[in-house]
C-alpha cells in the first residue's frame, strides 16, 4: 500500500468512511473506481495536518502512492497536494501530472489536478509547447485538459491567441465535456474581453453545442450580449444569447 507515511495517511482517511455518501459519489461520477465517500473539507484536513510533515520530496512521494492506489478519495487527495503552496512548479511537478492524465476517467480527477498545472504552467510557459499534442490526443480528457489546464490564460495579462486556436479546433468535438471546456473557457475571458470572444463565437457558432454557447454566453457585458444577439438575428435585445 505504499510507504509508511501513505499508510498513515490512508489510515486516517479511511476511518472518515461513509458507505452511503460513497455509493452516491461513485453513481454521480459514473466511476468504477473504489469510492470511500470523504467530503472535500474532511480530506483537505487530513492533507493539512500530513503536509506539515514532509518536504517537497516527501510530499511528491506520498501523493504519488495515494494516486498509484486507485481509490477515487486518495487520487483526490493526491491532486490536493500537488496543488498546495508547498510543491512549487518544476519539472518533475509537470512530468507527475502528465503521467498521471493517463490514468484520469473523469472530470473530478480531471479538475483536481488543474491548480498543480497552473502554477506549472505559468512558471514555464514553454511548456504550451508540448500541450499542443494533446489537442489531437484520442483521449477525451487529455484534449479537454488542453483547455482546463490553460484557463491562466484567459486571465488579464496574458495572450490568449493560442488557446483560442486549439478551442476554434474543438469547436466540432461531439464530446460534451471538451464542449463545455470551451465554453468555461470563453466564459472567464469574456470577464475581460467580450469582443474577443464574440469574434470566436461568431467564427464557429455553427459547430459548437448548446453547452458551449450557453457557457461562453453566460457572463458576456451588455454590449458584447447585444452584438451577439444583432449576429444572431434576434430581436428580443432582452433575452439570453444560447
Amino acid at each position: 500500500m505504499g510507504p509508511e507515511p501513505a499508510q498513515q495517511f490512508i489510515q486516517a482517511v479511511r476511518a472518515l468512511t461513509d458507505p452511503a455518501r460513497a455509493e452516491r459519489d461513485r453513481q454521480y461520477h459514473k466511476s468504477a473506481r473504489p469510492h470511500w465517500g470523504i467530503k472535500m473539507p474532511q480530506l483537505d484536513s487530513v492533507v493539512k495536518r500530513h503536509v506539515k510533515q514532509h518536504t517537497t520530496a516527501g510530499l511528491l512521494q506520498l501523493a504519488q502512492a495515494l494516486w498509484d492506489s486507485g481509490t477515487f478519495d486518495l487520487m483526490t487527495a493526491a491532486g490536493r497536494i500537488l496543488g498546495r503552496r508547498e510543491i512549487p512548479a518544476s519539472p518533475r511537478l509537470w512530468h507527475t501530472l502528465d503521467a498521471w492524465l493517463d490514468d484520469v476517467d473523469g472530470w473530478a480527477l480531471e479538475d483536481v489536478l488543474a491548480p498543480a498545472a497552473w502554477k506549472c504552467l505559468l512558471d514555464d510557459p514553454a511548456l504550451l509547447d508540448g500541450m499542443e499534442h494533446w489537442t489531437t490526443h484520442p483521449a477525451v480528457w487529455r484534449r479537454r485538459a488542453a483547455l482546463v489546464y490553460t484557463l491562466p490564460y484567459a486571465k488579464p495579462g496574458h495572450d490568449p491567441e493560442r488557446v483560442l486556436t486549439w478551442a476554434a479546433g474543438y469547436a466540432a468535438d461531439p464530446e460534451w465535456f471538451v464542449q463545455k471546456a470551451i465554453g468555461w473557457w470563453l466564459r472567464e475571458l469574456s470577464k475581460h474581453d467580450g469582443p474577443r470572444v464574440i469574434h470566436f463565437l461568431q467564427a464557429h457558432w455553427h459547430q459548437l453545442r448548446g453547452v458551449a454557447r450557453q457557457e461562453a454566453s453566460r457572463r458576456l457585458d451588455p454590449e458584447s450580449a447585444r452584438r451577439l444577439l444583432d449576429f444572431l438575428g434576434q430581436k428580443d435585445q432582452t433575452s439570453a444569447p444560447l
